[in-house]
């Protein structure tokens, strides 16, 4: 019996085979994933104490310690969908890079290889969503659910560590000190975070300012060569790595990449960087952080019932009669979670535009 491509154990395969999308932020913070079996996610936001340990008399009983240190927030993971509609004709037409002549696919294999490359394409553009929602959640401390159909809301995670520069490393005549600026971001991540940074990504721009202001504090000369190691390299697409900045001790990063925006004003879409533009994060890669996956509901008409799968990502399939055409659809409840809040900073220091 010939397997049926859009039966969903065979989709569900397919999918689980799809090749990742580069995602710096989640690769760097939220690697750790967690499948839920609600749409509702409870997590803990975790913001302790540095509590010292009381004397006490032999003679007298200890003290009971007061349980504090963390609250758990119950929000729903937003719904991530996207739809293609596939008609006859696809599937009769060559594809593109297939031979002109005698290339030997079927309409069956055609339907296959359609099947795959949509899939692929649906999931580079929700991996892209949660990278977004992960610049948003680190840089902003809330991440905004949009769109269309929906009632917008906010989910605050409460951060606090975030500021600007006292003097823009890119102004005219700047006076700024990275290095001072720098430790001292690392200093509130370890009062208020109880973290100690190892790693900040910046801007393009922001890069540039911290630059241009290190050269002209004379720490890129032969004379300070210790004070930052520099041998740029490419880390993935997007994104390098400068060097490691001694004192405090960061591995320093340019991140580089676009979404577009066509939700803020449909009439206009705007491409915008991940990295809002003057920004930089200091961040440590060991601070308690999460990517929940909320689970998934849809029809399944070949069985008339409902599925409910916990992944990632999850593809359904339907035919439409007059005109025939088939649909295509993948979804994921993603939400990603710093849950050890203030333990990295984000600032401003240099232009935003």
């Amino acid at each position: 019996m010939p397997i049926d491509i859009f039966d969903p154990v065979t989709m569900a395969a397919v999918v689980r085979q799809l090749p990742e999308t580069p995602r710096f932020l989640k690769d760097t913070f939220f690697s750790r994933d967690q499948l839920e079996p609600t749409v509702k996610v409870a997590f803990d936001v975790f913001k302790g104490m540095r509590r010292v340990a009381p004397y006490v008399s032999i003679r007298n009983k200890t003290p009971v310690a007061e349980k504090i240190g963390y609250r758990t927030n119950i929000v729903d993971t937003p719904l991530v969908a996207i739809k293609d509609v596939t008609d006859i004709e696809d599937v009769m037409k060559r594809l593109p890079g297939e031979v002109l002549m005698g290339s030997g696919m079927t309409p069956a294999d055609r339907g296959l290889e359609l099947m795959a490359q949509v899939l692929n394409d649906f999931n580079a553009q929700i991996a892209r969503r949660e990278e977004v929602m992960c610049a948003q959640a680190l840089f902003d401390g809330v991440i905004h659910v949009t769109g269309p159909d929906i009632q917008d809301y906010d989910i605050d995670f409460g951060l606090t560590n975030k500021g600007t520069a006292s003097v823009l490393w890119d102004a005219e005549s700047s006076t700024a000190n990275p290095i001072e600026d720098l430790q001292g971001w690392v200093n509130q991540c370890i009062q208020n975070g109880y973290r100690t940074p190892d790693i900040c990504i910046m801007s393009q721009n922001a890069y540039d300012a911290f630059r241009d202001r290190m050269i002209a504090l004379g720490y890129l000369d032969q004379w300070h060569m210790n004070v930052m190691e520099m041998a740029p390299q490419v880390h993935t697409d997007g994104v390098y790595w400068v060097g490691r900045l001694r004192q405090p001790n960061l591995d320093i990063y340019v991140y580089t990449n676009w979404y577009l925006d066509d939700w803020t004003d449909p009439d206009a879409p705007t491409e915008k960087q991940v990295i809002p533009t003057g920004k930089i994060l200091i961040g440590s890669r060991n601070m308690r952080s999460t990517m929940f996956y909320g689970v998934l509901s849809y029809a399944d008409r070949m069985t008339s019932s409902w599925v409910s799968p916990m992944v990632p990502r999850g593809a359904d399939s339907w035919v439409e009669k007059d005109p025939d055409v088939r649909f295509l659809r993948m979804q994921s409840r993603p939400l990603p979670v710093p849950q050890e809040i203030d333990s990295w900073y984000a600032a401003t220091v240099a232009s935003t535009t």
